[in-house]
């Protein structure tokens, strides 16, 4: 047989078996590289989409976080917790509430007002105004009183952190009382003190209110 092919067409055949080898080594080099860096890229557009993705998911949160912010600021603003707690209003405001619910008398006192540190408020320049208020009630019913308490917690402006709350029957309801009443004398027969902190939200320089008293009637 390679006496038949000749030595020439042998070494031509080797040359050829050698060139090709060559080329098929270089060629499978090539593509192992271009295999290894399309494999890099890929892994690095994927961990790229992945942090957009994570932005995505985090910049939803954030909105949906300063949405429910927005309303609850909306809600404060309504409730009139931005004010800097003008007594003169408030006591018309209670009393106002204590002759829809039906109140006979409701003397007011308010305390001496403090400031009550808070980060959020601090950063806003502005500052948590607290005054404790104290109310003594005259009524024929407890329902009334507790009407007034509800009120006070719906329509106050500002928050309103209610300390204590005591009822004292004075009178027993009798035929005597029911003349009185008919006669257009309503006798209280429930004493009543209701206690709370007044908070609210007001600029830096507030002057804090000093402890005053007021009386408020419903007749």
């Amino acid at each position: 047989m390679l006496k038949v092919l000749g030595n020439n067409r042998l070494l031509f055949i080797f040359l050829v078996g050698i060139f090709v080898g060559g080329l098929s080594y270089l060629h499978y080099e090539w593509l192992l590289a271009a295999h290894e860096k399309s494999t890099q890229e890929l892994q690095t557009s994927k961990a790229a989409v992945d942090q957009k993705y994570n932005e995505v998911v985090r910049l939803k949160e954030e909105y949906v976080l300063l949405q429910s912010q927005l309303r609850s600021y909306k809600e404060l603003e309504a409730k009139g917790f931005f004010n800097d707690q003008d007594r003169t209003a408030a006591v018309d405001k209670l009393e106002r509430l204590s002759k829809v619910s039906g109140l006979l008398k409701a003397n007011l006192k308010f305390g001496v007002g403090q400031l009550v540190e808070d980060p959020v408020a601090t950063i806003a320049n502005q500052v948590v105004l607290k005054s404790p208020v104290s109310i003594e009630i005259k009524s024929i019913d407890d329902v009334d009183v507790y009407s007034f308490v509800k009120f006070i917690e719906e329509k106050f402006p500002g928050r309103i952190d209610i300390s204590s709350l005591s009822l004292n029957r004075v009178e027993i309801f009798d035929t005597t009382i029911l003349r009185k009443i008919g006669g257009g004398s309503p006798v209280p027969l429930v004493d009543s003190k209701l206690t709370f902190d007044w908070l609210t939200m007001a600029p830096k320089d507030i002057v804090v209110p000093s402890e005053s008293n007021n009386q408020g009637s419903a007749q």
